[in-house]
């Protein structure tokens, strides 16, 4: 079968990542530099640590102290100094957090968390808060 004469003319192009960086070339990639990427189980672990990284910040910072209404973690109401790791950082919904006490830490502190619907002051109760 005989090419078009653009296409059989056309040099050959390689594409290249190094160091997570894409080149195109015309030289074949180099291949000096070994590089493995992490297993399935690698990568779960280092999930798994996170979560509890965050989990322990969070069960640290989360020692809600009584309000001045009298109920624990009532909306709007500071009721403990904030920690230095905490962070109202966007997050709202149950499935976001990675503990009853970080959830009960959002509702405490953070404007427009969606964690207590029926607002007795206990968030996330059929996925974190439920014992």
């Amino acid at each position: 079968m005989l090419m078009p004469l653009s296409l059989a003319a056309a040099p050959q192009v390689n594409k290249c990542t190094i160091n997570g960086v894409v080149s195109y070339q015309r030289d074949p990639c180099p291949t000096g530099e070994a590089r493995s990427s992490p297993t399935a189980a690698q990568l779960n672990a280092e999930r798994q640590r996170k979560l509890r990284q965050a989990a322990a910040s969070a069960a640290q910072a989360s020692a809600p102290a009584p309000s001045s209404t009298g109920q624990p973690g009532s909306a709007g109401v500071r009721t403990a100094p904030l920690a230095a790791t905490f962070k109202c950082d966007g997050r709202k919904h149950c499935s976001q957090m990675t503990s009853c006490a970080e959830a009960k830490q959002f509702l405490a502190h953070c404007p427009g968390v969606e964690m207590d619907g029926d607002r007795d002051g206990i968030p996330c109760e059929q996925q974190w808060c439920n014992r």
